[in-house]
């Protein structure tokens, strides 16, 4: 369980990722996706490689937030 420094998207937008047991997401944003690949300070997310996804109900702001969606 950790929280770290990434980017998304072509132009590289900074943003937090929250990352819980194999799933992460950007911080505001509700597609929570799982990766078996290394989640580390500067990851680009969309070069992560995921093999499951699912869309919460609403945007993840913290990391408890995202430990409660994958545990729901």
């Amino acid at each position: 369980m950790k929280e770290v420094n990434g980017t998304y998207g072509s132009n590289h937008t900074p943003c937090t990722v929250f990352y819980y047991d194999g799933w992460y997401c950007a911080e505001g944003s509700v597609n929570v996706n799982r990766t078996a690949d290394d989640v580390e300070e500067g990851v680009n997310i969309e070069e992560l490689s995921d093999y499951d996804t699912f869309t919460w109900s609403s945007p993840i702001e913290s990391l408890d937030e995202l430990v409660e969606a994958v545990e729901a």
